[in-house]
């Protein structure tokens, strides 16, 4: 299932995406009758709302199914993909928890070591932007740089869950694009300030669900600027996998409904280019992954 936050006519819901275009899930749960709300309350208009709700992802997959056995006639109204915008599924999670140094073929490009553990930073949720949305580029910095990254949204209250089980805390995936200012990063010593610049994290444009990817492994990812390929490669090529990284940090701290875990990019990043590349003005910047989409966005 495709899960998607959408506006259209100067109003944000939440939807999935069907061939035709998107199901918007409250409406279609209030059209299905009470069976679909929540103690006689309307069913949740935010991917974060749906995310709290326990039973959430379950009872909009039922909508799904009912919409899917429903004669056309009798179907909710679905909105094409060209009458809605496409936003963050996310816009304000409560955490963003992201991995450095998590791909061999990275960590080789830089010249550091394996990390003996997880290299773990934050990024604040203010950096967050939706696809196809513009950065304006930030005057604290002249190096703007790239990087994909599977996105793991965590769907259920998570702490000191094994590996084995970690992916039931686990609602889905998206994709992100973890900007990053190297100048302000090496200047400052440590990542945040640089990782966390308005507009630094691209998301989206869907959360896929796990019980159509599951561990994400596997997947091929890329980054475009301008067209021209600049990383390519595939999520087995993780370092730490998505059970084992959610297993480990919730050993340090809860994981709540709709934070995000950016888990790392591979090679081909722009500073460590010979001669280095950085985005400017003008550029589109593309990434993507494999069975979730690709999140584009123009720097300004």
């Amino acid at each position: 299932m495709r899960l998607v936050t959408f506006s259209s006519l100067g109003m944000t819901s939440i939807g999935i995406e069907t061939d035709g275009g998107i199901l918007n899930i409250p409406e279609a749960a209030s059209r299905f009758g009470r069976k679909y709300q929540i103690d006689g309350q309307p069913f949740p208009n935010t991917m974060m709302r749906l995310l709290y709700w326990e039973p959430g992802i379950e009872v909009a997959r039922q909508i799904l199914d009912r919409f899917s056995r429903t004669p056309d006639i009798e179907r909710p109204m679905i909105s094409s993909f060209e009458d809605v915008k496409i936003e963050a599924p996310i816009r304000r999670p409560g955490k963003i928890v992201a991995i450095g140094l998590n791909y061999t073929d990275h960590i080789e490009e830089t010249g550091q070591e394996v990390p003996e553990y997880p290299v773990v930073f934050a990024k604040f949720s203010s950096s967050i932007v939706g696809p196809d949305e513009p950065i304006p580029y930030p005057k604290v910095t002249s190096r703007l740089d790239w990087e994909v990254e599977l996105g793991v949204i965590i769907g259920r209250i998570c702490r000191n869950v094994t590996e084995e089980s970690a992916l039931d805390y686990v609602a889905g995936y998206t994709v992100v694009n973890d900007l990053s200012a190297r100048d302000v990063q090496r200047r400052d010593g440590q990542w945040v300030r640089g990782k966390s610049l308005d507009g630094l994290c691209p998301m989206g444009p869907c959360i896929v669900t796990t019980d159509q990817l599951g561990d994400a492994s596997g997947l091929k990812m890329h980054t475009k600027v301008n067209g021209e390929i600049k990383q390519d490669s595939t999520t087995s090529n993780l370092l730490v996998g998505v059970p084992k990284l959610v297993s480990y940090l919730s050993e340090s701290f809860t994981l709540e409904p709709g934070d995000v875990i950016a888990t790392g990019t591979p090679s081909g990043v722009g500073f460590v280019r010979d001669p280095p590349e950085y985005l400017s003005s003008g550029d589109e910047v593309e990434v993507y992954i494999e069975n979730i989409g690709t999140l584009r966005n123009k720097i300004v």
